[in-house]
């Protein structure tokens, strides 16, 4: 039977819950959390050295971004920034996004400061959301972060939640079936924790 002592941080988890911290106090969106082994991110400038988002739509239409950026630019929340944007790419192919996407990928790297500590600290559930959209999203996390995560041989999978957009027929139609707002990501961290409170009580009642 599992006694709640059984949950007492061990050394590596001290750690990470340091360094995790430290890079949250200092602006950084990460939230780790021990129990379960969970690192929660964000994709965009935390694991990106540029702005991923901004970047595809810069290969994509160059007066599209200019217009985004001054979107971005407003006081507008999150979600409404986003739901503006995606306006802008109305009757945009899924390939003309593949395409700008494929580009920007390779324009971006993965920041030197957090390359060592997830090889080093890799937590055993990755957690990231994004804005972004999931071509862009799904294939920078396939290109630069998997590499990076499972460079020890023991492949996890790499949980992504990224902005959907619209589409018929492959054309964009300027709405969004899905954002991981800033609720969306509360509700996920705050739900998966009680998952797991629930499977010790279940152990150790």
């Amino acid at each position: 039977m599992l006694k709640p002592a059984d949950f007492q941080l061990s050394e590596e988890q001290k750690e990470k819950t340091k360094f995790f911290y430290e890079l949250l106090a200092d602006g950084r969106e990460f939230y780790y959390t021990p129990f379960p082994d969970t690192l929660y991110a964000d994709l965009n400038l935390t694991l990106t050295d540029k702005h991923l988002a901004m970047c595809m739509l810069r290969n994509l239409d160059g007066e599209v971004a200019e217009a985004a950026g001054n979107i971005m630019k407003t006081d507008r929340s999150k979600r409404g920034k986003v739901m503006s944007i995606a306006k802008l790419v109305k009757d945009k192919t899924i390939m003309e996004i593949m395409d700008a996407s494929e580009t920007a990928v390779d324009e971006i790297d993965v920041p030197k400061y957090i390359i060592d500590p997830i090889k080093k600290l890799k937590p055993s559930r990755l957690v990231l959301w994004t804005d972004t959209p999931r071509q862009t999203a799904d294939l920078y996390v396939r290109k630069k972060i998997d590499p990076i995560y499972n460079s020890d041989g023991k492949i996890s999978y790499i949980i992504l939640h990224a902005t959907e957009l619209q589409h018929t027929d492959g054309v964009l139609t300027g709405n969004i079936n899905f954002i991981p707002d800033e609720y969306f990501r509360h509700n996920v961290q705050h739900l998966e924790y009680l998952g797991f409170l629930k499977k010790v009580a279940e152990r150790i009642a």
